[in-house]
């Protein structure tokens, strides 16, 4: 709402609302005071008056025109803006789902390996001798 009220003050010409007035005056003054005015002057005060009214609707159009133009930028420029972020927030959701995907299949791999270990040990023929060769004993060790 509050959007909206900028918006039409920034298009409002109070100039043209004033010479707008001035040129219904001239018009009401050259009808209703038809018995203070001067014949020879009604019709160049209905012509004042009428110009007047017709500059002022110009006017007032061309500064909403011009209104309309600059928020139309702006918001143009606000669009552009929040696709960019958008577009950015994509593609950095994107690699952290990559960095998580490969996180997790690093820790299944781990876990896999460790059970693996574990199994072989808990498998022993002998019971007393190393069950995996040193290498990978000193791996379990390291995890």
């Amino acid at each position: 709402m509050l959007g909206f009220l900028f918006q039409a003050w920034a298009a409002f010409s109070p100039l043209a609302s004033i010479v707008g007035a001035c040129g219904i005056a001239c018009v009401v003054v050259a009808f209703v005071g038809a018995m203070f005015v001067p014949e020879r002057l009604k019709m160049p005060l209905i012509g004042v008056g009428a110009l007047l009214i017709t500059g002022a609707a110009i006017w007032q159009a061309a500064e909403a025109k011009g209104a309309h133009d600059a928020f139309k930028v702006v918001a143009a420029a606000n669009l552009k803006a929040e696709r960019e972020r958008a577009e950015k927030a994509e593609a950095i959701t994107k690699d952290l789902a990559e960095q998580a995907t490969r996180d997790l299949a690093a820790a299944q791999a781990d876990n896999a390996q460790l059970k693996d270990l574990n199994d072989a040990l808990a498998h022993d023929p002998r019971g007393t001798h190393p069950a995996v060769p040193r290498d990978l004993a000193r791996r379990l060790r390291a995890l």
